[in-house]
């Protein structure tokens, strides 16, 4: 990713007000000139204002804005008599394989080396650079002009923080289901718009307007997100029928996430109390972190993790953690084989008083967002995590202590433990805050990401050399929290035709990770859509409304 708002990024030309006027009055005439209105018309496709082209003696000419026909000059056409009379020049300078190859090379999309070291094209490369010239693809979607990390740290209240250990890139699909009418209630349009048009970067700087951010539908006239239709857009992707697909694919559920592809949040303290720095772990903490147990319970007590341990003991089991707010395609998720102290003991120790049926695990920065049912932890597993992968919990992961609990989502995991409290809820309210992915889109009125796949070793857009490029080899997982993976399906062809990979007797208290080997037949880019399928409770199939799409260029 961009370390900064610039970098990377194709700038674009400042908006000069008289060449706009000049180039809508070109559209009058050129549409006059359709209809036979107006021999005087030229069908030139128009340039941006302040554009150079080559004349036909090969000198670059400026538009003069104040002239009758602002783009006349570009051409290299005679400029007096009728356009009819002047076929027999055309030869002598329109010459369409130049006229292509230069405007590729001019146009060419954009190239940079991410944070993690890869080199990334998010846009593929087509023989006359349509993707740049008509589209304006490199100057579109969100990360075209800065990272969503970036964003969120300059804004100018707090924000918490998410950094992804995987090397892909952060999208604003990870903040769809938080900004929801299910969930926050606060409006991702009106944060995003409000802050882009008081933006001096986004208005001068990048000359930004509505469709930096959205395509409009020829169909509907509906203001699409960009980044959900440029694939569907973009000019020059190999297509591959699942007939003629070389590929194998396989699956695990014990795959384990390195300790430097961990995921990173934020707790809600001041950032001076944050443990960031893994490298440096007090031991003291630990000894004399104090856990106390109250609420609606028959015997409320005080406990350090260490007498904790003793009382209880200790267990360890392989989990996942997949964020409820995880995105289409996004890698707010990881593995980890956890130990710590298990939740039964505690609960049976501390005896529910009669009624009882909640515990709220409260972080000590007040985190108080994870009641969840006794039924719920008893039967999924919650643990009080003290060590990952056989190490002491690291800083980043919220030492001394956090909550685990299979089929639940990372917002219930809280960090930094203080109070294991009981509470007696209504029946109605019982599961008001267990997070399973269950958040909604409000575009479409449907949950966002359930079931949601993506690919982990690599960002989209990534470029491909050498081996790496023979057979390109990909990483990735399925998961949709509390329900099983069906099927996981993979096309090549823009969804015309899939390859499935069945995933029977699926857990849900894990993830799916999957690999593919994939030969591809030629240099160029390939577009990758995953689809994928889960099990409710109810046993139907629930099938993710948006298929992750994933593309890499081979060379």
């Amino acid at each position: 990713m961009k370390d900064s708002a610039k970098e990377g990024a194709r700038m674009r030309p400042r908006v000069n007000i008289k060449a706009v006027l000049v180039l809508v009055a070109f559209a009058l005439v050129a549409s006059a000139a359709i209809w036979g209105c107006s021999p005087q018309a030229s069908t030139t496709e128009p340039k941006p204002d302040g554009a150079k082209e080559e004349s036909s003696e090969g000198a670059k000419t400026a538009v003069d804005p104040d002239a009758v026909d602002g783009l006349a000059t570009y051409s290299g056409f005679p400029t007096e008599g009728r356009f009819v009379d002047g076929v027999v020049s055309l030869p002598d300078f329109y010459k369409n394989s130049e006229k292509n190859e230069a405007n590729a090379k001019a146009e060419a999309p954009r190239r940079y080396t991410d944070r993690n070291g890869f080199t990334v094209q998010p846009v593929p490369s087509d023989p006359v650079s349509w993707n740049n010239t008509y589209l304006d693809a490199d100057n579109r979607g969100c990360t075209s002009c800065h990272s969503l990390e970036n964003a969120l740290m300059t804004l100018p209240t707090y924000h918490r923080l998410i950094f992804f250990g995987y090397p892909t890139e952060q999208s604003y699909q990870n903040c769809i289901a938080c900004h929801s009418k299910s969930y926050s209630g606060i409006s991702l349009a009106d944060i995003t718009h409000t802050r882009h048009f008081e933006s001096t970067m986004f208005n001068e700087d990048y000359s930004g307007d509505c469709q930096s951010c959205h395509h409009i539908s020829a169909d509907t006239g509906e203001f699409e997100r960009w980044d959900e239709v440029k694939y569907n857009l973009y000019k020059g992707i190999t297509d591959v029928a699942a007939d003629d697909l070389k590929a194998d694919i396989s699956y695990d559920q014990t795959t384990i996430t390195p300790a430097e592809n961990r995921i990173f949040k934020t707790v809600k303290d001041e950032p001076s109390e944050w443990l960031t720095d893994d490298a440096n772990v007090d031991p003291s903490i630990y000894e004399n972190w104090v856990i106390s147990i109250d609420g609606d319970c028959e015997n409320p007590a005080e406990m350090t993790l260490p007498e904790m341990v003793e009382q209880f003991g200790t267990v360890k089991q392989v989990m996942k953690m997949d964020c409820t707010i995880n995105g289409v395609g996004q890698a707010t998720i990881m593995q980890s084989e956890v130990e710590g102290i298990p939740l039964s003991a505690i609960i049976e120790y501390a005896k529910p008083k009669a009624g009882a049926n909640t515990v709220s695990p409260i972080g000590s920065d007040g985190y108080d967002y994870a009641q969840m049912s006794i039924d719920w932890l008893l039967e999924n597993d919650a643990i009080i995590v003290t060590k990952m992968d056989g190490e002491v919990l690291p800083n980043t992961q919220g030492y001394p202590c956090m909550i685990w609990v299979n089929k639940t989502s990372g917002g219930n995991f809280t960090k930094r433990i203080s109070n294991l409290t009981f509470m007696t809820k209504d029946e109605a309210d019982l599961d008001n805050q267990l997070y399973v992915g269950q958040f909604t889109d409000d575009k479409t009125g449907e949950i966002y990401s359930k079931p949601n796949s993506g690919v982990l070793n690599y960002p989209t857009g990534v470029v491909l050399t050498g081996d790496e490029a023979k057979t390109v080899h990909l990483e990735g997982f399925a998961d949709a929290w509390d329900e099983p993976i069906k099927k996981i399906e993979y096309s090549f062809d823009h969804g015309a035709t899939w390859t499935v990979l069945e995933t029977p007797d699926n857990n849900a208290d894990n993830w799916t990770y999957w690999r593919m080997d994939f030969t591809p037949p030629a240099t160029g880019a390939y577009l990758l859509d995953i689809r994928t399928t889960s099990i409710t409770p109810d046993g139907a199939d629930r099938v993710c409304q948006y298929d992750t799409q994933f593309m890499f260029t081979v060379e």
